[in-house]
């Protein structure tokens, strides 16, 4: 009985599979659903249309609170507090040893501030496989770095989309999830963070430090037509790390995670 209800799954997964358009999949699921429903738990026709206009009015707020997230998203990304994140990450001295921890911290504070895995990753890649390179750091542990801080975000994100869809499915407050998941989130950070320090100490990498406008110089033109075509945002943000943006750029974020665990509604 429990696989017949788990069903509907397998039966949208396998239209995708036949090359069936994703809408028509999902409502020929939807429709199979029902009659799932119906047969197991013995519910009226009335039953299964109340409750679907019941999700249905949920998942409304959560297009809204979408839709605003992508707002916020560009803003911070396009005046300057993505860009303040990643200049006050890079003072403190990047070398071989540090480059991936440094990465790592840069791309999950990004990732919240953002609410954008990808974005964070294709505007912070350029910079720090490129400072990886000059410094002499490990290819493999900065990539490593890179995806899993800008991943990061997904997790506890105020305004990501995969945090707020989630949410939205399971009918929990975005809020309440970040204040109850944020203490283990933050514990697996720090020693994400250790892991990634330690690792760079014990290969033996290079001291010396280098700045983020020499990586941002040598990144070459197809990588900055790429991300022209991709994610415009990410190259107006690369350049404001280069020219240099104001300190208290840093403080709509850090309002933003204030009042997020003050119990602010996320909308």
């Amino acid at each position: 009985m429990a696989l017949l209800k788990i069903s509907p799954i397998f039966v949208i997964v396998a239209l995708l599979l036949k090359g069936v358009d994703v809408k028509v999949a999902a409502s020929i699921a939807a429709v199979y659903g029902a009659f799932i429903v119906a047969f197991v738990d013995k519910r009226s026709y009335n039953d299964i249309v109340n409750k679907v206009v019941e999700s249905v009015s949920t998942i409304i707020l959560v297009f809204f609170i979408l839709m605003f997230a992508y707002a916020m998203a560009e803003s911070f990304m396009a005046t300057g507090v993505g860009a303040s994140i990643i200049r006050l990450a890079l003072r403190m001295g990047v070398t071989g040893k540090l480059v991936a921890v440094v990465a790592f911290l840069t791309t999950a504070a990004l990732s919240i501030a953002t609410g954008t895995s990808w974005g964070t990753f294709a505007a912070c890649a350029p910079v720090f496989l490129w400072l990886n390179h000059i410094t002499g750091g490990n290819f493999a542990l900065t990539t490593a770095a890179l995806a899993g801080g800008s991943c990061f975000g997904d997790n506890i994100g105020l305004i990501s989309d995969t945090t707020i869809v989630s949410c939205g499915v399971q009918n929990v407050e975005v809020i309440d999830r970040v204040r109850y998941q944020g203490i283990w989130s933050l514990l697996c950070l720090v020693l994400s963070a250790l892991l990634f320090f330690v690792v760079g100490i014990s290969m033996g990498l290079p001291d010396q430090p280098s700045l983020a406008s020499e990586a941002i110089a040598q990144i070459p033109p197809e990588a900055w037509a790429t991300l022209e075509a991709e994610r415009p945002s990410a190259v107006m943000l690369l350049k404001q790390v280069s020219e240099g943006v104001p300190n208290y750029m840093i403080l709509p974020f850090i309002i933003v995670l204030i009042t997020a665990f003050k119990g602010v509604p996320t909308l």
